[in-house]
């Protein structure tokens, strides 16, 4: 947009964020969570039944991140809630991947291959 009297331009940037249920891999996420993603309630804290959670993080979340609870395990894997201490964006961060479970699913990678070894 050209600012006649000044004589400077200027730029508008339009962002769009969208909701989808699927992960960042193109994945549909079956794994239930305690955790509800919405802007429309306040961000809250009823570990272990539920938290509310902002939809996105903020610049705050990079420095601000506390674990909530202990380690829980669900099919195999391992995990830990992480929520935001100053606007309360909310994540499930993995920690681990029980092997066994994997061979169990009948996946085409096996222990050894897990560990960095050769098959």
């Amino acid at each position: 947009m050209l600012d006649s009297a000044m004589g400077e331009t200027s730029t508008q940037a339009l962002v769009l964020l969208t909701r989808v249920n699927v992960d960042l891999a193109g994945a549909k996420n079956d794994m239930a969570t305690i955790v509800e993603y919405t802007d429309e309630k306040k961000p809250a804290n009823s570990y272990p039944k539920r938290i509310v959670s902002p939809v996105a993080p903020g610049l705050c979340c990079y420095s601000k991140m506390e674990q909530i609870g202990t380690e829980q395990r669900e099919e195999g894997w391992s995990f830990i809630y992480k929520r935001c201490k100053k606007c309360g964006f909310t994540v499930r961060h993995v920690t681990g991947r029980d092997p066994q479970f994997i061979t169990k699913k009948g996946s085409r990678f096996d222990y050894q291959e897990l560990l960095g070894g050769r098959n």
